[in-house]
């Protein structure tokens, strides 16, 4: 959430990669600690047990920001993607993500509270996100969707 947030001071639109449908698995980390919590007192020791609070594109993320902040949204390309989130934030933000938690739900009983990760938008450490970094010498170092990746993104083209 905070990535898409952070397109739009780049960017000037909430961006997202491709057809921007790569679908991942979320969990709110108060849903997560019980898990780990249940798993603990009540797992099969080398048990896998995943935890899926709800599921997200993207795309929906970029849509949902694009109307808190009343800008547009944009399609990246994967050069595009790579420049702005680095060659991992591409990969990440381009690929399907998703987990299956029935081993939690049935042998633990875990069930998620808290499933919306849209319901974060509008949130005004968010929106704050979404502002241009300052210029000048005293500035941020830089304006890119993940702070400190230009540098390491110069550094690999040199």
């Amino acid at each position: 959430m905070a990535r898409v947030y952070r397109t739009v001071a780049t960017a000037g639109a909430a961006c997202y990669v491709g057809s921007g449908l790569a679908a991942y698995s979320c969990v709110h980390h108060t849903d997560l600690a019980r898990l780990y919590a249940l798993a603990i007192e009540r797992g099969v020791p080398g048990a896998l047990y995943h935890a899926a609070g709800g599921e997200f594109a993207w795309r929906w993320i970029a849509e949902a920001v694009a109307r808190d902040l009343g800008v547009p949204t944009r399609s990246l390309s994967m050069d595009e993607a790579q420049e702005m989130f680095g060659p991992l934030g591409a990969m990440i933000y381009s690929a399907c993500s998703r987990s299956l938690d029935l081993r939690a739900r049935t042998e633990l009983g875990w069930k998620p509270v808290h499933g919306d990760m849209l319901s974060q938008v509008g949130e005004p450490r968010l929106r704050a996100l979404a502002r241009p970094a300052p210029e000048g010498p005293d500035a941020a170092p830089s304006g890119h969707a993940f702070p400190g990746q230009q540098a390491v993104s110069a550094r690999r083209r040199a």
